[in-house]
């Protein structure tokens, strides 16, 4: 399941993300998505353009084509 997929409230980790693009991957690290990081889905946008994701305490935006990229596993 990716990312985009999940529902809003839902906490989810990382497990990897499916990109060969070097300075999308740096942007990812930056922003601590990284592999086993506990992400929550705060906010989808209209039409799911853009998911809004908190990473250890910081808000994150992410349009839907990088979401897509960001492969997860679901908390229970």
């Amino acid at each position: 399941m990716t990312l985009y997929d999940c529902n809003l409230g839902e906490e989810c980790k990382i497990v990897r993300c499916d990109t060969q693009d070097s300075a999308l991957k740096d942007r990812f690290i930056s922003f601590g998505i990284v592999k086993d990081k506990i992400c929550r889905v705060v906010r989808h946008s209209i039409n799911h353009l853009a998911v809004a994701v908190v990473i250890e305490g910081t808000q994150v935006a992410l349009r839907d084509s990088e979401a897509k990229l960001i492969i997860v596993e679901p908390i229970k």
